[in-house]
């Protein structure tokens, strides 16, 4: 039994209108994420103020990103959050692995080092802000790191963050390392500008010089005025000279007799 070309048709039509009414529920039900945007005031750091506030300097390249979390994680799924809950805790952020190509300073121990950036996106929020770096797969990376205390360090502990946002990160691009508010250097100079400052900090001395109020004194000699240096003679007297005082003998003179 064959179908003919008019019933074909109409089978096609039916299909295709089922097809087209399912896809627009799922988009009229699938709801968008909640989109907050942070603004973050960063402080205008130097790169000597970079280098002395690091705890490591490393190059390093992006790997993997990782789920983005929220500092309650370990008591409630980030999934599940609420975005008035993720609000109110301050955020999302996002955990990336870098493999480590050169160690400036610092000792890691590992070949591969986490960095955590504080924006991020789940079903329900998405968080950004303009000074966090997101970290791109197969892209190296010059980044000045410390380790964070702060409220989401309990969720996943061990990572490192930027000293200062995206403004200590220096992506590099043809052999120049650029970071992200435009201090840009030849990658080559960068290195051994933070190795020289990196060894005249370790040559400096570190012993603390003794106040002048706590050192010992040394002694001085009180000059003798030169006029107490002329002696000055007694004068003629009948009295006779205290006896605690030392004599001279005077000398026997000699007599001479008269001649007969």
């Amino acid at each position: 039994m064959y179908m003919n070309k008019k019933t074909f048709i109409t089978i096609f039509a039916i299909v295709g209108l089922t097809i087209i009414s399912y896809e627009l529920t799922a988009k009229q039900n699938k709801r968008e994420p909640v989109t907050f945007t942070e603004s973050s005031l960063l402080r205008e750091l130097t790169i000597d103020d970079k280098i002395k506030e690091a705890q490591v300097i490393v190059i390093g390249e992006a790997r993997t990103t990782l789920p983005s979390k929220w500092k309650f994680h370990n008591e409630k799924d980030t999934r599940n959050a609420t975005p008035q809950e993720i609000f109110d805790a301050g955020g999302l952020f996002t955990d990336s692995l870098l493999s480590i190509d050169q160690t400036l300073k610092g000792n890691i121990g590992e070949p591969i080092i986490r960095v955590r950036s504080f924006f991020g996106e789940t079903e329900q929020i998405r968080w950004e802000d303009s000074s966090q770096l997101s970290y791109s797969r197969g892209h190296l990376y010059l980044l000045f790191l410390s380790q964070d205390n702060g409220p989401a360090a309990n969720v996943d502990p061990g990572y490192y963050r930027s000293v200062n946002a995206n403004t200590a990160v220096y992506e590099i691009i043809d052999g120049k390392a650029i970071s992200g508010d435009g201090d840009e250097w030849l990658l080559e100079d960068l290195i051994t500008y933070i190795k020289n400052s990196l060894s005249a900090e370790s040559s400096s001395p570190t012993s603390t010089p003794i106040p002048a109020d706590l050192s010992t004194p040394s002694p001085t000699s009180t000059p003798i005025p030169t006029d107490s240096l002329v002696e000055t003679p007694l004068p003629f007297t009948d009295t006779p000279v205290p006896t605690d005082l030392p004599t001279q003998t005077p000398l026997p003179t000699e007599t001479t007799s008269p001649t007969p």
